[in-house]
């Protein structure tokens, strides 16, 4: 307890741990997904690929056509998520999640606008990076967009 009396009245008179700390909570922090969210397809990709889904922790379902594994990724990204279980997606006849044979990625979910979500896809290994448009980000394949109502 003397440790932490210590640092605390260090910290009181120099404020240096509060700098150090607070940009590495917020950095740490990994992004989640609040409760099952039922999303109806807006775009005309969303609605020739994915169709309406709902977005739940862990998951993205597709309707008929399945459900992705998705995990929040830590780091400067906001909203960014990795993706699994493209490739076993059954999707309309040449339709893909991203590209063919591409399984696996990354996605930044976009809540910014009232009622609408934009899901930006990326495959590969290699997540976007702040700074970039999304079209110029190494392996884009699409944005898809979802309403509310």
């Amino acid at each position: 307890m003397m440790g932490h009396s210590r640092v605390l009245f260090i910290a009181a008179l120099t404020g240096t741990v509060a700098l150090f700390l607070l940009p590495f909570q917020t950095m740490a922090q990994e992004p989640e997904i609040a409760g099952p969210e039922d999303w109806h397809a807006y775009s005309y990709s969303a609605e020739q690929i994915t169709g309406d889904i709902i977005l739940a922790p862990g998951t993205i379902e597709m309707g008929k056509s399945g459900i992705l594994t998705i995990t929040g990724v830590e780091g400067y990204t906001p909203n960014l998520f990795s993706f699994s279980g493209a490739t076993s997606l059954d999707l309309p006849e040449g339709k893909y999640f991203c590209e063919k044979d591409v399984d696996k990625g990354f996605m930044i979910i976009d809540r910014s606008q009232p009622d609408f979500l934009v899901i930006d896809v990326f495959g590969g290994d290699v997540p976007p990076v702040a700074g970039k448009g999304v079209d110029q980000q190494t392996g884009f394949c699409g944005s898809f967009t979802y309403n509310k109502s």
